[in-house]
C-alpha cells in the first residue's frame, strides 16, 4: 500500500466520506497526520462542494420545541426505499451552555447555534469541535421602536474564513423611520466589526441563505411594509450588496408568505397562499431573473393537510423527489412526476421539532484557534 505515491494516496482519501476518514485516523500516526492536515481537509471539502448535490453525505439535526436534547438522522436513512418510519438518535454532545434556542444555519459542515443564555456557537457535529462567539454589541438596540435581528453563516473562499453576519433593524412607528446596523464576525480574527448598513427592510425573521459566496434575505423596497419583493445578498468577500429579483407571480392572488432556501445548489422561493397552496420556484441560473422556473406546487387537495408548514429541504438521489418537513412532526417525499406524497414518520425523536441539514465534513474550528494563538504570541513578543 505504501508504494502508492503520496499525492495519489491523498487524492484517493479525499474522496472517502468524512465519517469514515475519522475512523481511518486510528490506522496509524501517518494516516492521522494526513487526515488532520489543513491542506487535505480543504482538498476533501473541495471534492464535496464540486460533487452533485444528490451525492452529498450529511445529517439532519433535530431540535425539539419542548426538550433540550438534540437528535440526528442521516440523509441516507431518508433515501431508503419502502421505509416509512425512521429512527432519530440523540446526540450525546451539545456545545450550548443552556437550552438550544435556535438552529440558525449551516455551511460546509459548520453549524451556527444560539442558546437560551444568549450565546452563539459554531459547531461541527461530526468532529464535535465547537467555538463560542464573543458577545456582540448592537447600538441601535437602545433606540425606541420595533426591533428585529437576523443572522446567517457563510464561507469566504477569498480568505478561507467562516463568517457570521448579523443584521439589526429598528422601525419607529412614530416618525416611520427605519434604522439599520450590520455586523460581521470572522472566525480567523474571532471578532465582530460593523460594515455598511443593510439597504432594505428585512421582510421575515429567517436565517440568511448562503449560496455563491453571499448570504441572502428576502427584503422589501418599502420601509413601511414588509412586502418581500426582492432578494438582497451580502457578498462575504467584498461586503457589497447584490439585489436579485424575484420571479414574476401571475394571477390576482398574492402569496401570504415567502420563504427563501437552497435546493440542489439553486435558490428556491416557497410561496404560501394561506393554508391552501404552496408553489416552489427555482432559480436555475444564479442572478438571472428569467431563469426562475416553477418547480412544483402542492395543495390541500393532495391530502397533505395545511401547506403553510411545508418546507422543502433536499432532493432524493434520483432527483425525482423532494424532501419536505411537514407540521414540525414528520417528513414527506413529494414525487415531482406523480405529484404524490409519502409520509416519513420519526421514531424516538422530539415532537414537535425544527430541523437543519448539516453536511458531514472535516472542517476544523480548533485549527483557527491555534492560528489565532500563534499570532497573538507574535504580537505580544513584538
Amino acid at each position: 500500500m505504501w508504494d502508492i505515491p503520496s499525492e495519489l494516496f491523498r487524492e484517493i482519501l479525499s474522496r472517502v466520506p468524512a465519517g469514515t476518514l475519522l475512523r481511518f485516523r486510528c490506522v496509524s500516526m501517518a494516516w492521522k497526520t494526513t487526515i488532520d492536515d489543513p491542506t487535505f481537509i480543504r482538498l476533501h471539502l473541495n471534492h464535496q462542494i464540486q460533487s452533485p448535490s444528490s451525492t452529498v453525505v450529511g445529517h439532519f439535526i433535530l431540535r425539539g420545541d419542548l426538550c433540550s436534547q438534540l437528535h440526528f438522522l442521516s440523509l441516507d436513512s431518508l433515501n431508503r426505499d419502502n421505509c416509512e418510519i425512521i429512527k432519530a438518535s440523540p446526540l450525546k454532545h451539545n456545545p450550548c451552555y443552556g437550552w438550544t434556542k435556535c438552529l440558525v444555519g449551516s455551511c460546509n459542515g459548520i453549524m451556527l447555534l444560539s442558546d437560551s443564555k444568549g450565546f452563539n456557537f459554531l459547531w461541527n457535529p461530526l468532529t464535535r469541535e465547537f467555538h463560542r462567539l464573543p458577545p456582540v454589541r448592537v447600538m441601535i438596540k437602545k433606540l425606541r421602536g420595533l426591533y428585529l435581528s437576523v443572522c446567517g453563516i457563510g464561507f469566504d473562499c477569498a480568505t478561507d474564513d467562516y463568517k457570521v453576519v448579523k443584521i439589526a433593524q429598528v422601525f419607529d412607528p412614530r416618525d416611520r423611520t427605519l434604522k439599520s446596523e450590520t455586523l460581521i464576525y470572522c472566525l480567523e480574527l474571532d471578532s465582530w466589526r460593523r460594515i455598511k448598513d443593510f439597504p432594505y427592510r428585512i421582510s421575515r425573521l429567517t436565517s440568511g441563505v448562503f449560496l455563491n459566496g453571499a448570504l441572502h434575505w428576502i427584503s422589501s423596497t418599502m420601509q413601511l411594509k414588509c412586502m418581500g419583493d426582492l432578494v438582497v445578498g451580502i457578498d462575504l468577500a467584498t461586503e457589497d450588496y447584490r439585489v436579485i429579483p424575484l420571479p414574476v407571480l401571475s394571477g390576482p392572488e398574492k402569496p401570504s408568505a415567502k420563504v427563501l432556501g437552497v435546493l440542489g445548489g439553486c435558490l428556491v422561493l416557497s410561496c404560501y397562499y394561506q393554508i391552501e397552496r404552496l408553489v416552489v420556484w427555482s432559480m436555475k441560473d444564479y442572478g438571472v431573473e428569467k431563469s426562475w422556473i416553477k418547480l412544483f406546487s402542492i395543495s390541500m387537495m393532495d391530502h397533505i393537510g395545511a401547506v403553510e408548514t411545508l418546507r422543502p429541504l433536499a432532493y432524493s438521489k434520483c432527483k425525482r423527489q423532494v424532501l419536505l418537513q411537514h407540521d414540525k412532526r414528520e417528513f414527506l417525499w413529494f414525487d415531482l412526476e406523480t405529484k404524490k406524497a409519502k409520509t416519513m414518520r420519526i421514531h424516538s425523536g422530539p415532537v414537535p421539532f425544527s430541523s437543519l441539514f448539516c453536511q458531514a465534513t472535516l472542517v476544523r474550528l480548533n485549527h483557527n484557534n491555534a492560528k489565532r494563538s500563534s499570532r497573538d504570541k507574535v504580537n505580544t513578543a513584538n
